[in-house]
């Protein structure tokens, strides 16, 4: 069992705690492995956990945490797609909001503190606009934080597409 607490997830079994975070997932604090909301629905989705809500106590259903965390996080569902489709593909994925970013993922097989990030990822849809400074800043960041910028678009079939995105100097 699981515990919504804000824009977390704690869980409190250790065990199952334990393995979850050498599978790459959640941040572990003094008592117990706190997961974001992606973390949380990805593995709620695999039916690792269920998760309650702190103060009512009531089970928290995928639905439900959908609809809570699109008012935590800006097009939660559409970043989440795009985090769906990384984990699936073996990369540890983790929130990238302190860099500027929606992502940062860790090569395959590594973890935070093995290894450093392989990319930062911005997710847009396919209708999304933003300006040349817009992505020179997002370029110059990620170069400033020694990875590569990969540009998420999801399409309207949801189907996901990545562009890296990198700055050559003549």
């Amino acid at each position: 069992m699981a515990i919504l607490i804000d824009d977390k997830v704690l869980c409190k079994d250790k065990r199952l705690a334990d393995t979850l975070r050498q599978k790459g997932f959640g941040e572990q604090t003094e008592r117990e492995l706190v997961f974001d909301l992606f973390e949380a629905l990805y593995l709620q989705e695999k039916e690792k956990f269920a998760i309650a809500d702190s103060k009512s106590g009531n089970a928290v259903l995928e639905e439900d945490l959908i609809k809570y965390s699109s008012k935590k996080v800006k097009n939660f569902y559409l970043k989440y797609q795009v985090f769906r489709d990384l984990r699936g593909r073996g990369f540890v994925v983790k929130t990238g909001f302190k860099f500027g970013f929606d992502f940062r993922v860790y090569p395959r097989g590594k973890k935070p503190g093995e290894a450093h990030s392989q990319w930062c990822i911005n997710v847009t849809a396919q209708d999304d606009k933003y300006n040349f400074i817009e992505l020179s800043r997002m370029v110059r960041l990620a170069g400033n934080l020694k990875t590569k910028l990969l540009n998420a678009v999801v399409d309207s079939e949801n189907e996901i597409n990545y562009y890296v995105v990198e700055r050559v100097t003549p």
